[in-house]
Formats: C-alpha cells, structure tokens, sequence
C-alpha cells in the first residue's frame, strides 16, 4: 500500500504491508494508513490469547474512527497526543468490553503502535512491544520503548543489552490493549526533518532482525513500497516466526 500526505512545505510518501509470516496459520496483526497520511496505526493481536485477530481488527477501528472525525487542522502537537491518548483509551474499552461480553474472546488484547504525521511533526502513542523508530542521518533510534519483563530487567540493570538479544521470553508484556479495565499508552512529540524514514512494526520484524539490517533497509533509496515489502521479506528470510508488519514514512521537502 503506498498513500501520500501534503502540505505546503513537505510531503509524506507511505507504504505498508503485513503479511502471515513462515509458522502462523492466520495473521493476527492489523494496520490502517490514512488515505491522506495523516496517520498510520498498527496492531499486534497477543500471542497465546484467544481472539487476538479480533482484538487488533477492533483496536484499529476504533482507532482509525476516533482520527477521523477528530483530526483537522489547525491543531498542536499537544492537542493532538491527547486525541491518542483518548484513541486508545477508546480501543481498550472496546476490546475489554467485547471480551467480557463473549466468553469465546475472554482474555484477547494486542500492542498497539500510532503515530500521526504532519508537516515536519510526528506524534506517537504505543501500548505492547510494537515499535516507532526514526532513521535519520545513516543512524537509527528507537521513539518507544517496550512495555515488557525484558525491558524492566534491562532497565533495572538486572541483563545486559546484549544479553537481551539472546533472551528466550522477549514478548511477555507487561501492558496490553483490552486486557484490563484501564490502560497508559506511552505518548511522544518527535522532530521531523526532509529525508527521515519512520518505521512502525510489529515484533514480528524485530524478532528477526537486528537494528543494523533495520538500518540497512530504511536506507534505501527505493519508493518506500518497496522498502516495506524488503523488510518483510528478510523477516520471513530469517524464519518468519511470527506476523510481520509494517508501516514505512519517508519525508520529502
């Protein structure tokens, strides 16, 4: 999917895909671009949970209805993180009520990562380990920082970075969409400037590739369709264990 966002000064150039991967027999992620590239949402159903599928479909929509009628210019970056925070908070209602309503669904929720993009501003919300990162300059830096055991142990200084690579229990999450009552999504105001590259992903991707082939990727001087449909393809390269998406920015001046 590729999608162009404009202004008088800059335009987004978008492209995105999710695919099943090389071991899952359905695709429990979900992800929306805006026709006019104001946003771009991405949902990872929780693994292990029954109606994970149906959980990141519902965090989307809600999410994707709430954007909708609720972006328009003029607005500030601040206005716009609490339209996200109100997003999510609506897709977590949504998903937790629908899972107590349907004991076939009891217990599903999913991560969630959202950004918006206007002009040279990107503002993020995330819940879960799906990720926002911001190639710029030959460098790469992660915008979110996951909500899991393995980053609370990394964090408190209990394993290394470079231990946590190895670390057989990476996506227990300690945050998710709909499986409580009430959920804080992290929320981020990021610069942007002409030829950065914004990437949302599931772990799916990140799983299976380290930051340098991430790097390496979102580098490329391809149409940004093309970037995302590499990323995919050297995730299920690699083993493809999980649901892999992807959603790819580029600013142009």
């Amino acid at each position: 999917m590729n999608v162009l966002s404009q202004t008088a000064r800059t335009h987004w150039e978008f492209g995105s895909l999710s695919d099943v991967g090389r071991v899952r027999r359905r695709n429990e992620d979900a992800l929306h671009v805006d026709p006019d590239g104001r946003y771009a949402v991405l949902a990872d159903g929780m693994g292990g949970y029954r109606g994970g599928d149906v959980a990141a479909g519902l965090a989307v929509t809600v999410v994707k209805n709430v954007l909708d009628a609720g972006l328009a210019a003029p607005f500030d970056p601040d206005m716009v993180a609490r339209m996200l925070f109100d997003a999510i908070r609506d897709a977590n209602a949504a998903i937790y009520d629908a899972g107590q309503a349907d004991p076939a669904l009891a217990g599903m929720g999913c991560t969630l990562i959202l950004a918006t993009f206007v002009g040279d501003e990107v503002v993020s919300a995330h819940v879960g380990d799906s990720r926002l990162y911001r190639w710029r300059d030959a460098r790469l830096a992660l915008l979110t920082r996951d909500h899991t055991m393995l980053q609370e142990q990394v964090d408190g200084g209990i394993i290394s970075v470079e231990e946590a690579r190895g670390y057989a229990y990476r996506g227990l999450l300690t945050r998710g969409l709909g499986v409580a009552d009430e959920v804080l999504p992290d929320l981020g105001i990021h610069d942007a400037v002409e030829g950065d590259v914004f990437l949302l992903c599931s772990d799916g991707l990140t799983d299976m590739l380290d930051d340098r082939s991430i790097a390496a990727s979102l580098a490329s001087p391809a149409a940004v369709g093309e970037v995302a449909a590499t990323l995919v393809r050297q995730a299920n390269d690699r083993g493809g264990r999980d649901n892999v998406s992807v959603v790819v920015g580029r600013l142009v001046v």
